[in-house]
């Protein structure tokens, strides 16, 4: 069996477990700069705010008192995470942290104990100890599971287990086809127009027929749905394959100097989790570009791609590289909105191939790894960009919006919260 443990309206119910007075009042939490809505609480959803929409078209029902807006916190977001997982992992070891809300358990070592029973219990020690509510699914395999944690948001408990056929026929026929994992919109729409409709009218089709309409990853979903478990559990999750860092600008920006220091942070970013997964890259991707609400003659987009000569994870020439494709793809005039980087073509660092050009200095490059080793440890001791790059700048005038954000109430001294005896 497998257990899903998942948030619900994770990033509001964290708002929440700090500020207590935001309960049972629609609310909800922003993008990056403040930008449009991303997690909803109940209460705003049966005001008809869904996601997406544009924080202008609601500043009319925030004056008013009818919503409370937050900016997202991400650092308070993933701390939180930490705590509810590592909750979980006092009854569930096996775990897969599916994301910053998510995870799956392993408990086919835990068949002689009442799992449902265990599951209402893991969840009320999470609502006590974190303050943050969680649904818990129960089934045979993943897919199964996410239907059956779906279904616990209606449950009293929290919990639903489905453990027998007559429990999945009941999960498997109340679950919509656009709403089972691992069928996109495309699909569902096809599946939609061929007259499936739920789940349960998915898995009376014929393998062969999902085969050529869904290609393999279609037909695991199938299988999974009949109960066989397809999808393995992942303890330890796959280097990435590429990483990307962006951000909105607080407003537009027309200067190329922010810009070079914007991108030279994220450089930074990218780089740092490039180290973290001890890789390398051979390409970097930058590219640039206005709002895509400005009229036609004000918009511009552009990127430029650079392959490095020998794959690195060395900042300083990331940057360098980085702000020189900036330079090229740059035209005055325009009000850019953002700037991004990605790292392609990533390797372990241990498998680099040098160039037939390069000149090989092996004490040189060892120097290197140290001097990025220390400055990656002070910045673990003292704060993040403690040590940085003249490029990075101080100042940061044009970084993200915030104007809602709340405190880091457990990561920060001076955020905690005091309590005083009366």
């Amino acid at each position: 069996m497998v257990v899903l443990i998942d948030s619900n309206n994770f990033y509001v119910s964290v708002e929440r477990a700090f500020q207590p007075y935001l309960k049972n009042v629609a609310g909800c939490v922003m993008s990056n700069g403040d930008g449009c809505a991303i997690a909803l609480s109940n209460e705003a959803k049966q005001l008809g705010i869904k996601r997406g929409t544009p924080f202008f078209e609601l500043r009319d029902m925030l004056n008013q008192g009818k919503v409370w807006w937050r900016s997202s916190n991400y650092t308070l977001y993933q701390d939180m995470m930490r705590r509810i997982t590592k909750i979980i992992k006092r009854s569930f070891p096996d775990q897969e942290i599916y994301s910053i809300d998510e995870c799956f358990c392993d408990v086919s070592g835990h068949r002689y104990e009442n799992l449902e029973d265990k599951g209402v219990e893991l969840r009320a020690r999470i609502l006590k100890w974190v303050g943050v509510p969680v649904g818990i699914g129960i089934a045979p395999n993943r897919t199964l599971a996410k239907i059956a944690n779906k279904l616990s948001k209606n449950t009293e408990t929290g919990v639903f287990m489905m453990d027998t056929p007559a429990k999945i026929e009941e999960g498997l026929k109340a679950t919509e086809i656009d709403d089972v994992w691992g069928i996109g919109p495309r699909y569902a729409i096809k599946l939609i127009q061929e007259g499936v409709y739920t789940a349960w009218d998915f898995i009376q089709l014929p393998e062969d027929y999902v085969l050529k309409l869904m290609t393999i990853q279609g037909r695991r979903t199938y299988r999974e749905l009949k109960g066989e478990k397809c999808m393995p559990m992942e303890y330890d999750r796959p280097d990435k394959q590429a990483i990307a860092t962006a951000r909105s600008f607080r407003g537009f920006e027309r200067e190329l100097p922010p810009m070079e220091e914007a991108l030279a942070n994220y450089v930074a970013n990218a780089a740092l989790k490039l180290r973290s997964q001890r890789s390398v890259c051979a390409k970097i991707f930058v590219y640039a570009h206005t709002s895509r609400f400005a009229v036609i003659t004000d918009r511009y987009s552009a990127g430029q791609e650079i392959k490095l000569e020998v794959a690195t994870n060395d900042t300083a020439l990331l940057i360098k590289e980085a702000v020189r494709a900036l330079r090229m793809i740059f035209v005055k005039g325009y009000r850019y909105q953002k700037v991004g980087i990605e790292l392609k073509e990533l390797k372990p660092e241990n498998q680099v191939q040098s160039s037939l050009f390069d000149r090989v200095d092996a004490g040189k490059n060892e120097k290197m790894q140290k001097a990025l080793r220390a400055i990656d440890g002070m910045n673990a001791v003292y704060g993040k960009d403690t040590v940085r790059y003249a490029v990075m700048g101080y100042e940061k005038k044009w970084f993200m919006k915030q104007e809602y954000l709340s405190r880091k109430f457990t990561t920060r001294l001076e955020d905690i919260i005091v309590v005083k005896a009366v």
